[in-house]
Formats: structure tokens, sequence, C-alpha cells
């Protein structure tokens, strides 16, 4: 039972008593004046006891001013004689004069009334921010201090492939800052950031498997500047089956097979002898009958790998299955361009061919897609892939010519290469670039298989000190998702049904295991609030920024907006009522006595 609902019904109780009284007592001169002094003065007490309170109309203009400090203020930018406010206990023990308060809701209802509301520092999450809509939110931002000003990793990589951090990073001081990515206590990359804002890019080649995490750090001279935190899951490689058709047998296609199996690819290889003949190699994998290539061939592999003269001499039969099983099923195709003729084929419709004039093959350094640095330099073909709107580049040289573009084909992905040298790479004992290079075309091309389930945290660096929010996808029906064992509570989307959206509170960093129905485990990671300081500022500040811009311009359509308040009704005037009704009383039974 409520406390209101409870001194209601002891009032009613004394009410009842009261009139009882009164009306059994033998006096009944001033009986009605003594029944409304009794109501009046229950009714007093009840009033007295109870919050009361009525809604008004208040003018934005005719509120008070405060400031909001959060981290990274400057007090000498506090303005004298406005309130001043924080949610933060280290920053109320740095300037006392800061009234502490739980969260930013209660800004909405301090007395006096604020209506125009000053944030000072890095600013507010955007969570933080919403319960201030009534508000008149002005905000500056600070200058950026030294630091990431942004970073991006991938959450999940297979072993054995290239794990790239890319990023930005502005150096104020006068001495270069050295980058060094660095894990279980092992070196495994470094750059050095010159005075002034400079991308980066570290790269490395994970060997363990499972959730692990590596740290990059920003040093200047002996000092540490940052220390953060770099969690990746490293997931077991499936091997992908590669089906390679050459016209007839060559150095590239020898040295990609053989590069091919001492990476755990599983290889089956075709090449014409002559005419009614053909030579078949299995690495890695059982034999198969390569002499017909039909449906039940190309189901069992991920990727195609042929000459453009080879893929056109398909039969019918063979072209129409490797065309269904591309665009209905996800088979990638990677298509070595070559001296074959001019008919139009749908593999190479996208990505015409120009050819330079040139004598000699040019030897150049290549650009691949994703990696800051060059490759050593190889010879190429005097001719390149012309750029469409629908394709995108991934090999391209230094005057920008595509080498290798890739196109969606339906379910599948198609890339057209030029280059049919690489092999020479291996030759000069340059594996790094020749591993760089195929992994890359693979990667980009091969069939993906679909997971039952995925997770996507939303929340931007995901920290102890906040909430948690994240995207469950995959389930039709309502799903159990729990995290650590922690049975929570999803949301289905109304949008999507197969999406679920989750709330979660934690106090515990690190890796969290999350569950997701029956379908499997994964894992998130929870930060500590001492990383990435830099990027959760920013964060703020750009969250905080825009949320003040909103609130001018919501501003600026009216000349004047009202907000609805709730105001107490002064106790004052039911103390004065009581005492009236308790005088008439005590004086009225007096002079009855008397008389």
């Amino acid at each position: 039972m409520s406390w209101t609902l409870t001194v209601i019904i002891i009032c009613l109780l004394l009410l009842l008593l009261f009139t009882w009284q009164e009306f059994s007592r033998a006096d009944k001169r001033r009986l009605i004046w003594r029944i409304i002094a009794l109501w009046l003065a229950v009714g007093a007490l009840a009033c007295i006891i109870l919050p009361l309170s009525y809604t008004t109309q208040t003018n934005i203009s005719d509120g008070t001013k405060a400031v909001l400090l959060t981290k990274g203020f400057d007090i000498n930018s506090i303005p004298a004689k406005v309130a001043v406010f924080t949610i933060d206990k280290a920053i109320q023990q740095k300037y006392p004069k800061a009234k502490l308060i739980g969260s930013t809701e209660e800004l909405t209802y301090s007395k006096p009334l604020i209506t125009h509301l000053q944030i000072l520092g890095h600013g507010l999450n955007k969570y933080e921010l919403e319960p201030l809509s009534k508000l008149h939110v002005s905000f500056n931002a600070p200058e950026p201090a030294t630091g990431y000003t942004s970073v991006n990793w991938p959450a999940k990589i297979k072993a054995g492939n290239i794990f790239p951090l890319q990023g930005s990073y502005l150096n104020k001081s006068k001495k270069p800052v050295k980058l060094l990515l660095k894990g279980l206590n092992t070196s495994l990359d470094s750059t050095s950031i010159a005075p002034g804002t400079s991308s980066f890019q570290l790269n490395t080649t994970p060997k363990l498997k499972g959730p692990v995490v590596y740290h990059l750090l920003a040093l200047s001279g002996y000092d540490t500047l940052s220390n953060d935190a770099v969690p990746i899951q490293i997931l077991p490689t499936q091997p992908v089956k590669v089906l390679l058709l050459n016209a007839a047998p060559n150095f590239e296609n020898r040295f990609l097979k053989n590069w091919l199996g001492e990476n755990g690819y599983a290889v089956a290889s075709r090449a014409t002898i002559s005419k009614d003949k053909s030579s078949t190699e299995f690495v890695n994998m059982d034999k198969l009958n390569l002499q017909r290539i039909d449906a039940g061939i190309l189901n069992r592999f991920d990727l195609v790998v042929g000459d453009l003269s080879t893929l056109k001499t398909l039969s019918p039969a063979e072209s129409s299955a490797l065309r269904n099983e591309v665009t209905q099923k996800g088979l990638g195709v990677i298509v070595k361009a070559d001296s074959s003729d001019n008919v139009p084929t749908w593999l190479q419709h996208d990505f015409p061919v120009n050819t330079l004039g040139l004598k000699e093959q040019p030897s150049v350094a290549l650009t691949l897609q994703g990696k800051a640095t060059k490759t050593a330099k190889l010879n190429i073909e005097a001719s390149y892939v012309s750029y469409r709107n629908n394709t995108q580049t991934l090999v391209a040289d230094a005057q920008n010519h595509g080498l290798a573009a890739t196109n969606i084909a339906g379910s599948g992905n198609i890339i057209f290469t030029t280059l049919n040298h690489t092999y020479a790479w291996l030759l000069t004992g340059n594996k790094n670039d020749y591993a760089a290079l195929w992994s890359l075309l693979i990667s980009k091309a091969a069939k993906q298989s679909s997971p039952a389930y995925s997770w996507k945290v939303i929340t931007p660096v995901p920290n102890i000190e906040q909430p948690v929010n994240f995207i469950c996808s995959g389930a039709t029906s309502e799903a159990a998702v729990s995290v650590n064992s922690e049975k929570l509570s999803p949301f289905q989307s109304s949008i999507l049904p197969y999406q679920w959206k989750i709330h979660y509170n934690t106090l515990t960093k690190g890796w969290q295991q999350t569950n997701f129905g029956s379908k499997g485990e994964d894992w998130m990671y929870i930060y500590d609030a001492k990383h990435w300081n830099g990027i959760k500022n920013l964060i703020k500040i750009n969250e905080t920024k825009e949320y003040a811009t909103k609130s001018i311009q919501k501003l600026s359509v009216t000349k004047q907006i009202q907000q609805k308040t709730q105001s107490e009704v002064p106790k004052v005037w039911f103390y004065i009522i009581l005492l009236l009704a308790c005088t008439f009383l005590w004086i009225e039974r007096k002079f009855s006595i008397q008389l």
C-alpha cells in the first residue's frame, strides 16, 4: 500500500470518528460550524503530510542559467554567479563549489528552474544528453589534445590472415611519437608519428586462436603516453577449397598451386595438355573427376581460379552451371586475363581491359587495398582494368591503373586481374608480398559462409562506466540471450523480426562470454575505464556538439518557448488553516463548558 493511500485512509477514519463524536454531543449549538472546522483541520493535516503540486507554464526566458562540469573542463572558463553542477565525484572534489547530482535528469526539475545549461569540458554521452531535451544547451568544444583522433581494426579475423590496425594520431609536441603494437609482451609492429596529424597502419599475422588482447602503446622517449587494449577474436581457419582451371601448365599456376597447398588450402587443378587430354592434381583433398565441370563438382569448391581463355571454352552446360553457382550459391571466381579473343563473356562484362602502348613490360610497385605501404616492384602486362561505378579496385599501380578489380554477381563475387607473373616475387624470395596479394584476392572472392547469428556492439568503446547496447541477429522467435551466464531481456525490433536489441550493465572488464539461444557462444570485450580516453572524449565532444546545435535550432523556430513545470503548493497555508480550525474548536468547547 502506498504512503499517499495510507494517509488518505487514516484521515477519512479520523473524519468519521470526529464527526460521530460531534453528533453524539448533547449540545447541538454551532454543530455545522464544528463539523466544518473538523473537516478543515483534518484536510489541512493531510495536505501538510502529502506532497501537493500543480502544473504551470513557464517561459524559457523566465528560467535561470546553470553550468555542468564534465571531464576536461577549464576552471577559468566557469562564469561567476551561476549555479554549477556535476555528475562526476572526482570533479566535485576538484571543484567543491559544484553541486554533485546523480544524473542529468535532476537538472530538469531543480529549484530554481533551469532553462539554459552550459556544458564545459569534453561533454556527455548520448544517453546522458537525452534527459536534457527541455533545456537550451550550449557547448564550446575544447581543443583536441595529443592522442588518437581515429582508430579502426577488424573485431574478428581468421588465423593466418593479416591483422591491420589503422587510424590517425595528433602529435602536438615537437618530438616524434612512437606507436608500438604488442602482443604477449612481444613487439609486433611499430611506426613513428611526426609532429602534426598523421595516419598510420600497423600489421601482424596472429598465430593464436580464440579471443586475445593486443596493446597499442604511444611512446615519447622513455615516457608512455598511453597504453590501450586492442581486443580481437582469432577464428579457426576453415580450409578454402580452390579449383584451378588452366589453358596449359605454366609457372604462375604451378607456384600458386604449391603456395595454396602449403598454406592449408584444398586445391584441385586441371590443365589442358592437348585437345582431348588434360592433367589433374590434388592437394589436401580427395581426387575428383574433373573432365566435366558440372554443378556437382562446383558445389564442392569455394573459389574457381581460371584463365579467361579456359573459362571461355567451357561447354554451354558447364558455363551455365558455373554462372548458376556464382549468382545463386555464392561461388567466387578469379579470372586471369590473357590473349584470348575479344568475344564478350558474362565473366568480363564489367571489366573492360585497355592496353598501354608500351614495347616492354613495365616494372612497378603495387598498391594493395587496405595496405599503406607498396609492394616490391613486379613485371606486369601493359594492360589494365578500366574503372566502372559498379566495380571496386583491389590492386593498382603508381598511376592508379586497376590491375585487379572485383564486382558482385548475384550471391557471389568475380575478380578480374591482369597480373600473370606474380610468381616472380617467390623466385626472389619475396613471400610476404606474394602472400599479401593472393590472400587479398582470395578473401574478396571466396564463398562466404553465413553465420547462424551475429553480435554487433552499438556503444563505441564499451566500458564499465556506462551501459552497453548491442544487437543480436539471427532468430525469428524469442531469443534467449545471456552474458556470462546472466540472462538478459532482449527487445525485438519492430522492423526486423530476426534482430534483437539488448541493454547491458556490467562492472566486469575484459572478455564477456555471450550466448544467443542454442546457437553457440561468442565474445564481447568491455574496456577498462582508462583505455582509449582520447577516442571517448572525441565521441563525447561530437555528440554534445551535435546535440547543442540541434538545441539552438529548436529554440530558433519560435520566439518564445513555454515549458510545463510542477510547482509545489506552499505548506504555510495549510498550517494557517489547521491553526485557525483548531483555535475555533478549542474556543467553542471552552465557552460551551462555561455556559
